[in-house]
């Protein structure tokens, strides 16, 4: 398996039950998306992660990455 197939596997399973029907959804709308969409889509999902994501120094460990 790819390493980057495997990371977002790994951010998926991180999810709860309600997250994976969303990204399910989400990922199924990009896919039959035409190009419109799918850029509307890819940056609303940059928008958010930045805005969710702290950068910062951190002990935790990330559910996506596992670093």
């Amino acid at each position: 398996m790819d390493s980057k197939v495997a990371a977002v596997l790994q951010g998926f399973i991180a999810l709860t039950p309600t997250q994976r029907a969303e990204f399910v959804t989400v990922v199924n709308e990009y896919i039959g998306g035409n190009p419109p969409i799918q850029d509307r889509l890819t940056e609303e999902s940059r928008r958010d992660w930045i805005t969710k994501v702290d950068l910062g120094p951190t002990s935790q460990i990330c559910p996506c990455c596992g670093r």
